[in-house]
């Protein structure tokens, strides 16, 4: 595959004219007056969860489990929801019962909009989901067997009988009545072994009779000593194969699929959009799980606090509950509820999380060696039992330096208990290591506030490293990751606006308050990604929390509760009144089904029956939210400082396109910019893993002219087409651009470690940070109003910084985005180009053919008596002339004849240099004497794959 891709690569590399001595001496531009994209930057960034301590302990402050989901009706009645058994149980994953009390909300479109026409409550007994469940669909045993062995992964529950149906298959694909039942009891939990029956698939013959087959007799079930089930029947004549069923239930016991109401009202129809809503104070296993799932660590972090690792009824899960904190509570910042575990004798129950590795890996952070930590929880005992903070894994080794826990004796008040730590070696390796509280029975504890951050700042504050970076940056915004991709444990209105770690559905333990004091602190507006999830009165509060203002000598929290809410925190002033502007994102790529259940389906009009697209289902649903907004009493205090955005999809057609942004804009008026992806690469644009060859390079440096810019042409002709339908065309722009990363696994991709490191090396390099400020002036000289670099945060892959461990250097891309932001923004000025290197450049999926394609360009700017020009290179050296160092000579015509300063701003090293391991890439300033043959301006050297800024002041 690598040679294939370099092959297909080589065949188009460029074709020049002229000898590469020419070409230094062809680039030349002319800088004029007018204005091509007014107000250009700064651009913005995303954020993901942030703050000292959200990734060692998050959810320490035990929070109620916010479980919500979001599904498709297949049909009802007054009092009952239909849908698929796989829908309502989850693939098979959860049991009868487990969601009774559940709040249900029915939305309909109807004439054109969202409607609520439905809020109910599931009956108890009323989550009905037991039915027999086809293994493998679509696979069935050949026909002329008659018996199948059937493996199971170790993770099913052992001990209970498991039921198994067979019905035989026509060769048109009809089925049978089932077979009379089997039952097997399942007692051994054995890997599989591999001599499960392989099934086939049956293709439809044109000639098939389209008659019933007989039912298959004779069933037979039991479980073999390897572990298997082996299931064996009697031959059905004309049967082209068998599809096998099992059950956890007796067929007795199975009842349609469907939710039981309390109480009857509207009609429930078929495409529905139903909403769930319920919390979990403790979470039983043998009420919530299938068979098929009992000891698979997934469903967990559906029902399960993050810090706590078993079920409520498990052995050794110490009964645990999340218990309300009375008003007066003692518990600073304590939220709703804290945790309860009651231990027997001698018991043990461990609190905390595998949250720190080592050097030979990415994932975990390293913890420094001589960097002071603090531990702190909130404890009390009904009896004094001795309890212990502790590390495991390397430092609790003694070449990690023997790591003592920390003991500390409850008494039966409410007391904090903290203590501070530090490592003296780093880990060499790739072991995780947990830190957690062990509880030793017998005992009743109560536990809040668990917490473990670095000692040189606050709870949940910036660290001053971040702090320092981002207000150096320049953004204008940050857009908030850390509230979205929460799946079905996710938050309410209440988690979200509680101090900061009281949540526990969002990353990190992040919250409104938190998050808002820090970027008002920084002078950066917030850009909030809400899940779509919220209740009507919850969208209402919220608008009440970011608008409303409290005045405790007249107000009171019955009468504004989420004001009230939010002076409690110390924020007197409206959240709206302290920034320019508030975006509002609702979801994060709602087509994407990585985020499920928070995507959008296709639906259909209840009164016209007009067809709605995914994407038209979208923009319906952010009206519907705005229309529920624009109901606020504090609207008007609101309206004129939310920017509510879609998010649509990136890459060429289809795939990316408009046409999921764009039909969604064509449905929602009020949403006034219409974003999408522009990565340089990676798996959002289909582009191979990047590497750092020269070929690799020269394909990052011109992804803008294959990919970016025709994307964003058609986004914005898109935006034109949209405005002349509804009136006034959404503003255009990015809502995640930046160096992008093909992941192992990811959409079916595979990534070798070989190829994940050379990926690491192109897109930290000097090259992909060229190719990333490139591709952002580029659009916004089309007239993009929004770029958003993602992601802010230090690590691999999407990342703005490195780890400690490699230096804590700054990355090239956020480098010249930041740089930009600085000395850079104003009005984009028209350039003209009358001579350039150009190539050819050949088509391929996700890249267009471009002919004469520029090697070199030149955008400008001004504000004020400053014009900045940025000139960047999209050569490397050698491509076509091994002799051709790739080095460009720059002619520039200004529109002023005189500066009272130039400044020469470039990053040091090669075009290939990278910030991956060191800082071989760095700002270098230089003052540059005017002159006095402006406006004429030479640029002697454009290094191959750079980007230089030249920075005029006092311009006449």
């Amino acid at each position: 595959m690598i040679i294939w891709a370099a092959v297909l690569f080589l065949a188009s590399l460029p074709r020049v004219a002229g000898a590469a001595e020419d070409m230094r001496e062809q680039a030349h531009f002319v800088v004029g007056q007018e204005v091509v994209a007014p107000a250009v930057g700064p651009f913005s960034a995303t954020i993901g969860a942030f703050g000292n301590g959200h990734f060692l302990m998050p959810g320490g402050g035990f929070e109620p489990v916010v479980f919500r989901t979001m599904f498709q009706a297949s049909g009802g009645g007054e009092d009952r929801i239909l849908a698929s058994t796989e829908t309502l149980s989850n693939s098979d994953s959860w049991r009868n019962g487990a969601l009774d009390g559940a709040d249900v909300e029915v939305l309909r479109i109807e004439n054109g909009a969202f409607r609520s026409v439905r809020q109910g409550r599931i009956a108890q007994g009323g989550y009905r989901v037991a039915g027999w469940t086809r293994l493998n669909p679509g696979k069935v045993v050949p026909g002329e067997q008659t018996q199948a062995l059937l493996s199971f992964p170790t993770w099913y529950r052992t001990g209970v009988p498991y039921y198994f149906t067979v019905r035989a298959v026509g060769s048109d694909g009809g089925l049978s009545e089932p077979a009379d039942a089997a039952v097997a009891q399942r007692t051994l939990a054995l890997p599989k072994s591999g001599n499960a029956t392989r099934l086939t698939g049956v293709a439809a013959r044109s000639d098939a009779v389209s008659e019933r087959l007989p039912t298959p007799r004779g069933l037979r079930a039991r479980e073999l000593e390897t572990g298997e089930i082996e299931l064996q029947w009697e031959a059905v004549p004309g049967a082209a194969g068998y599809a096998l069923y099992r059950s956890d239930v007796p067929p007795e016991a199975h009842l349609d699929a469907y939710l039981q109401l309390e109480e009857a009202g509207a009609r429930i129809r078929e495409g529905d959009l139903v909403l769930l809503r319920t919390r979990f104070l403790r979470a039983e296993r043998k009420n919530l799980l299938s068979n098929r799932i009992w000891d698979s660590g997934e469903p967990r972090r559906d029902f399960i606090p993050p810090l706590v690792r078993k079920w409520s009824d498990e052995a050794g899960g110490g009964d645990w509950r999340l218990v309300p904190h009375p008003v007066d509570t003692p518990v600073p910042d304590a939220g709703e509820t804290h945790l309860r575990v009651m231990l027997g004798e001698s018991e043990r129950f461990a609190v905390g999380r595998f949250n720190h590795s080592g050097l030979a890996q990415s994932w975990y952070p390293v913890l420094e060696p001589g960097r002071r930590y603090r531990f702190e929880v909130w404890m009390r005992g009904k009896t004094l039992q001795s309890v212990r903070f502790e590390l495991t894994g390397f430092h609790a080794s003694v070449e990690g330096g023997a790591f003592a826990p920390i003991l500390f004796r409850l008494t039966p008040q409410w007391r904090r208990y903290s203590a501070e730590f530090s490592v003296p070696v780093a880990n060499p390796g790739r072991g995780a290591g947990r830190m957690q509280i062990v509880l030793t029975g017998p005992g009743e504890f109560d536990i809040d506030n668990f917490r473990v951050t670095r000692a040189d700042a606050p709870y949940l504050a910036l660290l001053p490293e971040d702090e320092e970076r981002l207000a150096a940056s320049g953004m204008t915004s940050l857009r908030t990751h850390g509230f979205v991709r929460t799946g079905r444990s996710s938050y309410d209105l209440a988690q979200l606006t509680n101090p900061a770690g009281a949540s526990s559905g969002t990353e990190g333990g992040n919250t409104l308050p938190q998050v808002l004091d820090e970027f008002a602190r920084l002078s950066v507006d917030p850009w909030l990604q809400i899940e779509p999830h919220l209740t009507e009165a919850e969208w209402l509060g919220l608008a009440e929390y970011l608008a409303a203002p409290f005045d405790p000598s007249v107000d009171t929290a019955a009468r504004k509760p989420w004001a009230a809410r939010r002076h409690a925190t110390g924020q007197g002033v409206p959240w709206a009144e302290k920034f320019e502007q508030i975006t509002l994102e609702i979801g994060n790529e709602t087509w994407n089904g990585l985020f499920a259940p928070w995507v959008f389906p296709r639906m259909q009009d209840a009164v016209d029956g007009q067809r709605y697209s995914a994407g038209e289902v979208y923009g319906l649903y952010q009206e519907y939210i705005l229309s529920i907004l624009k109901r606020s009493p504090y609207w008007e205090v609101l309206a004129p400082k939310l920017r509510p955005v879609l998010g649509g999809r990136a890459g060429l057609g289809d795939w990316a396109g408009f046409r999921y942004g764009g039909e969604a804009a064509q449905r929602s008026d009020g949403s006034g910019v219409l974003t999408h992806a522009g990565y340089i690469g990676g798996w959002e644009s289909g582009s191979a893993p990047g590497d750092p060859t020269a070929n690799g390079l020269f394909r990052v440096l011109t992804h803008v002219l294959q990919t970016g810019l025709p994307q964003a042409r058609s986004q914005i002709e898109a935006a034109a087409r949209i405005g002349e339908a509804r009136g006034q065309a959404p503003e255009t722009g990015m809502y995640e651009a930046g160096p992008g990363y093909v992941l192992d696994g990811l959409n079916g991709r595979r990534v070798s470690p070989e190829q994940g490191a050379a990926q690491e090396l192109a897109m930290k390099s000097k090259a992909a940070g060229t190719a990333t400020l490139d591709s952002f002036l580029a659009r916004a000289r089309l007239g993009m109003v929004e770029q958003n670099f993602f992601l802010y945060g230090d690590g691999s892959h999407w990342s703005s910084h490195r780890r400690w461990q490699h230096g804590g250097q700054i990355l090239p891309a956020w480098e010249l985005l930041a740089l930009f932001n600085r000395i850079g923004t104003g009005d984009m000025l028209a350039v003209r180009t009358l001579d350039v290197p150009v190539v050819d450049l050949l088509g391929e999926k996700g890249r267009e053919s471009v002919q004469a394609a520029p090697l070199v360009d030149a955008y400008a700017t001004r504000s004020g008596d400053r014009v900045t020009l940025v000139l960047v290179s999209r050569r490397v050296p050698g491509l076509a002339d091994t002799k051709d160092d790739g080095v460009t000579r720059v002619t520039l015509d200004l529109p002023f004849k005189t500066t009272q300063r130039v400044t020469r701003i470039s990053q040091s090293g090669q075009w290939d240099s990278h910030n991956l391991t060191s800082r071989e890439v760095t700002l270098q300033r230089e003052d540059v004497p005017p002159g006095s043959v402006l406006p004429r301006f030479e640029v002697a050297e454009l290094p191959p794959g750079s980007t230089v800024f030249y920075v005029f002041e006092g311009v006449e």
